[in-house]
């Protein structure tokens, strides 16, 4: 047997397999700190919201090979206006509510006092992923830290939202 055209292919395969070493942001310009699975990306995006349009900054990391799982914080400012809430109480409702709306529905625990306003949420997707994230309100500004996974245990998963930090 001839194995030697398909070495090629199965050290890029072994390659692939390799779990990559966890990767911890700091960016200060978006007052956020996190331990990602691996090198993250960042983007921007507008998206229109029950606060009104928002321009995300993203930073992102999607583990090779694996569509069904993601790590991502999202920064945006809130727009100028009343619309979604003018306290952190209402602010924090109205977003409770979109994320139930997006998910189908969330568990909320609220954040201590040093760590907030803010809650961490959990929800379950239809296809059984775990989907656990982060709200804060800080400055203005919404501070979203969202993982979704195959299972709750999953260590990348704690690391990353017991991680999740915004700077005061």
């Amino acid at each position: 047997m001839r194995l030697r055209p398909f070495i090629p292919l199965l050290v890029m395969v072994v390659l692939a397999c390799r779990p990559e070493p966890p990767r911890r942001v700091d960016n200060p310009n978006l007052g956020v700190a996190a331990t990602f699975p691996g090198e993250p990306r960042l983007n921007k995006a507008i998206e229109p919201t029950p606060f009104g349009e928002i321009q995300w900054f993203d930073v992102t990391y999607v583990p090779p090979g694996r569509l069904d799982e993601s790590f991502s914080i999202s920064v945006g400012n809130l727009p100028k206006g009343k619309e979604g809430g003018s306290t952190p109480g209402e602010i924090l409702a109205t977003m409770e509510g979109w994320l139930k709306y997006r998910l189908g529905g969330i568990t909320r625990i609220d954040l201590p006092a040093p760590q907030g306003p803010g809650f961490r949420y959990e929800a379950k997707h239809p296809s059984g992923r775990v989907i656990e994230g982060a709200v804060v309100l800080r400055r203005g500004r919404l501070h979203h830290a969202q993982a979704t996974v195959r299972k709750a245990n999953d260590g990348r998963l704690r690391a990353f939202i017991d991680g999740f930090e915004v700077a005061p």
